[in-house]
């Protein structure tokens, strides 16, 4: 008698057709699996994303060009993540579909994904219209700082025809976005997270094959229709690569995404009632982000150099604090759903724990290693000028706000968990507040001064959001002794000790030349020898994070040994 190896029979079926494999019950050791293979894939996403930045700002330099073509094409992200979605798939999404796929019942989560994608492609298309509507607003608001008239007009220009070139980004981010939303609720991260670096990849293309037909620092009244044409079609093809990926992942996991009329479907309507308030979240990030392109703008060459400050403002919290919360998620719905609340907290707590374990040491080493990050990193037109010093005093006012956005992002996670959609809007609320107070004080500056004071004014605003966050947790879960206040207090003590022969290191190799691969070697020994310092610090005191980290890592191992396939 001939035998078939389980699962034989479902690889032959199309992988739109497959009915899903179970999801995998999250538990703190699969959590933080989860969340190292999430970080790998971003780590190659931001990486990419990194060098994307650098090359903007070697081709286009620090000109107003650079300023517009990086404020104008960070609208569809803006209008994308942060109206649309920047919290709506981890909060709406994954958890009904984890719900469906725990009980098998893959036609009513095909019925769901689907549903909501047509939903959420509608909204889109009308949110493309009102951006382009709204093009007189923004030309105003992105020019409002720039003191010549005839660079203000020529900006006003190039912004316009930008513009109609990147909204249909606004779409193919929500194809990239709903395909990652499956793949997640699937427990396949590591795809999800590394498809973006398609999308840097190919506007790195885009930007080289720029500078070389058509120069590099080219002035704002300077650029040619030929020069816009080639950077705006480019830069939305390349977005375009990112979302075919997520697509053919969501597909592969066993749902192929094909919009329906999603209103028409009883639990896609209760899902989108829940829009509202999370939308309130999102729409207030973005008037804060959308805040920083005009203060910023106000210095030549300051969006560019604030902008690649910001690429390493959120690469901790990308790394760390992001696949951590996208993988506790469904722990924490689940606890909650069965009301087991000291295991809820303790599962938050310990969350908290790690990431800042991994994020405070690294907001720590950026403000001692900001002035050298910016001479190696500033390249081409941007490495001419205040480029390298801009960056560096961006880099180090937004330093303290990485650990306001790590417990920030990990306590409106505990939210969700418990389907509450409002306690994270009233803390966005004071953190978008105190940031923008801050902000307004921006405009009594000039030169440098109004990065630094932008940079600590969102730092602020993060500090301030998490404490009204933890404020609210605490409040609803049961009282007890702060269990996170030791291992907290030993990771900020071990960081700073660990600046000190780190930041000796980068002075002794960075004294030996001035060449730029010197630097560079200064910066990674000094990286180097501060982690070392660190991590030693830590086992001595017998750190609990390190055996959380080595428990993952070695279940993750044995998952992937023999007999076991992923």
């Amino acid at each position: 008698m001939r035998t078939t190896r389980p699962g034989a029979a479902q690889r032959a079926q199309p992988a739109s057709e497959r009915r899903p494999e179970p999801t995998e019950p999250a538990s703190s050791s699969a959590v933080l699996r989860h969340s190292v293979s999430g970080s790998v894939g971003t780590v190659v996403s931001r990486l990419a994303g990194l060098c994307k930045t650098i090359t903007v700002g070697a081709v286009l330099g620090a000109t107003y060009l650079g300023n517009t073509y990086q404020a104008v094409n960070s609208l569809p992200n803006l209008v994308y993540y942060q109206l649309l979605a920047g919290s709506l798939f981890a909060s709406l999404l994954v958890p009904p579909l984890i719900a469906h796929l725990d009980g098998g019942d893959w036609q009513q989560a095909r019925r769901l994904a689907n549903g909501f994608f047509g939903s959420l492609l509608l909204i889109a298309g009308l949110a493309c219209g009102i951006l382009l509507a709204l093009r007189p607003l923004i030309s105003h608001l992105l020019t409002l700082g720039v003191p010549d008239r005839a660079t203000a007009t020529a900006q006003s220009r190039v912004g316009w025809l930008l513009l109609v070139m990147f909204v249909p980004q606004i779409v193919l981010y929500v194809v990239a976005g709903t395909g990652a939303a499956v793949m997640n609720a699937r427990g396949r991260f590591a795809l999800a997270a590394a498809a973006p670096a398609l999308e840097s990849l190919g506007m790195i293309a885009v930007l080289i094959t720029a500078g070389v037909l058509f120069g590099s620092g080219t002035g704002i009244m300077d650029v040619s229709n030929g020069q816009l044409l080639l950077l705006g079609l480019g830069t939305t093809a390349a977005v375009g690569l990112h979302a075919a990926c997520q697509w053919l992942g969501a597909r592969s996991s066993g749902l192929a995404l094909i919009p329906t009329a999603g209103w028409r479907v009883a639990e896609v309507r209760q899902v989108l009632r829940r829009v509202v308030p999370t939308l309130g979240f999102t729409g207030l990030a973005a008037v804060e982000i959308f805040a920083v392109l005009v203060v910023a703008s106000t210095v030549e060459g300051g969006l560019v150099a604030f902008q690649l400050a910001l690429n390493f403002f959120y690469l901790p919290t990308a790394l760390v604090t992001w696949p951590i919360g996208r993988a506790l998620l469904p722990q924490l719905a689940r606890l909650h759903q069965a009301g087991d609340v000291s295991l809820f907290r303790n599962e938050l707590h310990r969350a908290v724990a790690v990431a800042s374990f991994v994020t405070v040491p690294i907001a720590v080493g950026y403000v001692a290693l900001s002035g050298e990050l910016g001479r190696v990193l500033a390249f081409g037109q941007l490495e001419r000028g205040a480029g390298p010093a801009l960056f560096a005093i961006s880099l180090a006012s937004l330093a303290p706000g990485v650990v306001g956005e790590t417990w920030f992002t990990l306590g409106t996670y505990a939210f969700y968990g418990r389907q509450d959609v409002r306690t994270p809007l009233r803390s966005m609320a004071v953190r978008v507040v105190v940031s923008l107070s801050g902000m307004a004080l921006a405009w009594q500056f000039n030169g440098p001064a109004v990065l630094v004071v932008l940079g600590l004014s969102l730092s602020l605003g993060s500090l301030a959001g998490t404490i009204h966050v933890g404020w609210s947790l605490r409040r609803s879960l049961p009282r007890t002794r702060l269990l996170l206040l030791r291992p907290l207090a030993e990771t900020v003590l071990a960081s700073f000790i660990m600046v000190i022969p780190a930041y000796l290191t980068m002075l002794a190799l960075g004294g030996l030349s001035s060449t730029r691969p010197m630097r560079l070697l200064a910066v990674t020994a000094a990286a180097l020898v501060g982690a070392a310092v660190y991590f030693g610090i830590q086992a001595a005191w017998g750190a609990p994070a390190l055996g959380w980290f080595r428990s993952a890592l070695l279940r993750g191992r044995r998952a992937l040994g023999p007999g076991r396939r992923t």
